[in-house]
């Protein structure tokens, strides 16, 4: 166990507290104005003739604030750390676990993890017990490791590997998550403070057509995502207390720790964050280090984003009722206020439930959740609710947009209302594995059916607005006065409107290949025989290419491409044409995809390297010159036959 006290702040040379007056400023005024504001709700609007709604409704205005609140202790200051060149000594394993990814998804992995900087050995964990992901294990130099059952899900996989291995540190890498080269040399540096027993880095998605990413920051031109917020302000936020947590892979865990509290954790479907509480509460150390490491899929679609958030909300009401952080000993308060944070969110889309609900209700009804309905409101609430979203704003540097933060809160409503049943009826939950890859099909119109609830709530509401106001406007008697129904008619409509919106998210096109293509711009020359062309690369993946060109070919033809710019310039292979498009112009030109069909073993280790290690990092914060991030051809060569 380490000797030091876990509530020093963190005092590496390569460690910046950081913070934002303006931020604090506007939080502070929020804070204000909010109490004043509550103060008012709670003396003068409750409605007496409505307690069942005008209570709940009260009590959603406090678990909003209280929320917030929370919100804010963690991004008040955070922590950005720098990586060091001192390396401590020490073995180091490291462990990819896998199910039922498809092979496609789980080689650019292995073969990137193999051939990571700084001396490792390398174990895939199959839960799947697939002789075909043995026999690639084998032809690329990573051990193989299985069981007999899939007890403990992901978890009891690596505790089941953990007596087969002995690295002092192990490495956690998902099958879709393939490490830069600088994974191990990054993170390693920070164990060179003995209580450390975690580092964690932000998990980035190199799949920017997936369901989660909908923009790009303006201010930055870096990809943005639902979970920006979190790994870009949150996680530095929690680093600050002592309480960032692991997140399941792009992270490496000090073995000895890790025994130390018995293992990774299966009585949750959360293991990570809840093993992570256990170290802190035996008076380990974590490390965020804000800098991308790897990259990994995002969720496809609608389904698969909500099928992993589902699985976290049930695991953060799991901590939340069998391990409670206000009541775990061992750990700081700064580490309950964090974790509970962590694993009440659930709770906070029961306003929001609340607040989709209650105007519908005012306007078929009559029935008002509060009283001073007027001015009075409009005056104390536009203040209040501004300022929230400045503070936000403010507080999250951009990373949590408020129309897309809400879309997608609307889009976890139900699941994480569902989550929440299993507070009161505690039930064995399943461990569901996220879909990391397309399948071909459209399920755009399909997956419309998992909001329906929403879609419900949003069509009523516009019925509802455009009924009540129309009657009002025709000079139909209405038990709602003018203002009021106008503020109320207004606020469905707002509800009926996000709805809407998050339809069109969910039917937008996604990426729905099987393995993702990058797209690039590469010059490179085509050709069969002795009748050759000039070609544009304009999309590249592991597999295969789409290139443009005026040679004609057929779908089923065998062509060779040479690369002759960019990332591949000299390679050339053999490729199967699978499709043929004709483009616009008054030269004939087609547009053809097709599959890579005699790749070598270095040719297949340089494309990996250069789509995951060169061109997936150039899109985020990675730290490093793309010279260093992209072995030369023969060198990569050389460590592909080393490590078989």
């Amino acid at each position: 166990m380490p000797s030091d006290k876990q509530t020093q702040p963190p005092s590496a040379a390569n460690t910046k507290l950081i913070s934002s007056r303006a931020a604090q400023f506007a939080t502070l005024a929020y804070v204000v104005v909010g109490c004043w504001y509550l103060s008012w709700r709670t003396l003068h609007t409750l409605n007496p003739a409505a307690p069942y709604l005008s209570i709940p409704f009260l009590i959603a205005d406090y678990m909003g604030f209280a929320f917030f609140l929370l919100f804010a202790t963690s991004l008040w200051r955070y922590t950005r750390r720098e990586p060091s060149a001192e390396i401590p000594d020490g073995s180091v394993d490291v462990f990819i676990t896998t199910y039922n990814e498809d092979l496609e998804l789980l080689y650019p992995t292995v073969t990137a993890a193999v051939m990571m900087d700084h001396p490792h050995t390398t174990y895939v964990l199959d839960d799947g017990r697939r002789p075909e992901v043995r026999a690639l294990c084998e032809q690329l130099g990573a051990r193989y490791l299985t069981r007999e059952d899939n007890g403990g899900a992901k978890a009891g996989n690596i505790n089941a590997a953990l007596p087969q291995t002995s690295g002092e540190f192990i490495a956690f890498l998902d099958a879709d998550h393939v490490p830069f080269r600088h994974f191990l040399t990054d993170l390693m540096c920070h164990f060179s403070d003995p209580t450390v027993a975690l580092v964690q880095a932000p998990q980035a998605y190199y799949n920017l057509d997936s369901f989660q990413h909908t923009k790009r920051n303006a201010r930055r031109q870096t990809p943005w995502h639902e979970q920006s917020v979190f790994y870009e302000r949150i996680m530095p936020g929690k680093d600050r207390w002592n309480a960032a947590f692991w997140c399941g892979s792009s992270a490496i865990v000090r073995r000895s720790a890790l025994e130390g509290v018995g293992g990774v954790d299966t009585r949750t479907v959360t293991e990570d964050m809840h093993t992570t509480m256990s170290l802190h509460a035996a008076g380990w150390r974590t490390v965020y280090q804000d800098r991308a490491v790897a990259v990994g899929v995002a969720p496809d679609d609608a389904a698969a984003f909500l099928t992993q958030r589902l699985r976290w909300a049930q695991g953060a009401v799991q901590i939340f009722r069998l391990d409670n952080p206000f009541l775990r000993r061992g750990l700081t308060w700064r580490q309950r206020l964090s974790y509970f944070s962590s694993v009440a969110y659930v709770f906070e889309y029961i306003p929001k439930a609340t607040y989709l609900i209650v105007p519908l209700i005012a306007l078929t009804s009559g029935i008002l959740p509060m009283t001073n309905m007027g001015w009075n409101l409009v005056f104390r609430f536009i203040p209040y609710w501004t300022l929230g979203v400045v503070a936000t704003e403010l507080l999250t540097g951009g990373t949590n947009p408020y129309v897309e933060s809400e879309r997608f809160h609307l889009l976890k409503m139900w699941i994480a209302l569902k989550a929440t049943t299993t507070a009161v009826w505690p039930r064995k939950l399943r461990f569901q594995v996220t879909p990391k890859s397309g399948d071909g099909v459209d399920h755009r119109f399909a997956n419309l059916q998992l909001i329906r609830w929403q879609l419900g709530a949003g069509v009523a509401s516009l019925v509802a607005s455009v009924w009540a106001l129309g009657s009002w406007y025709f000079g139909a008697a209405w038990h709602l006065p003018g203002l009021v129904l106008v503020m109320t008619a207004g606020w469905a409509l707002v509800n009926a409107g996000m709805s809407a919106s998050l339809a069109r998210t969910i039917v937008r096109r996604h990426h729905r290949r099987q393995v993702y293509r990058f797209a690039v711009d590469d010059r490179a020359v085509v050709g069969t025989g002795s009748v050759v062309a000039p070609a544009r690369v304009t999309d590249l993946s592991a597999i295969g290419a789409g290139w443009q060109s005026a040679l004609e070919l057929a779908p089923g033809d065998e062509a060779t491409l040479r690369f002759e710019g960019g990332m591949l310039a000299g390679m050339e292979t053999q490729v199967k044409v699978a499709s043929k498009h004709r483009l616009d112009g008054a030269v004939p030109t087609f547009h053809y995809g097709g599959e890579f069909s005699a790749l070598t073993s270095g040719d297949q280790a340089r494309l990996i390297l250069a789509l995951f290690q060169q061109q997936a990092p150039s899109v985020f914060r990675a730290g490093k010159p793309e010279a260093e991030l992209l072995a030369p051809p023969d060198e990569q060569a050389d460590l592909l036959a080393q490590s078989a």
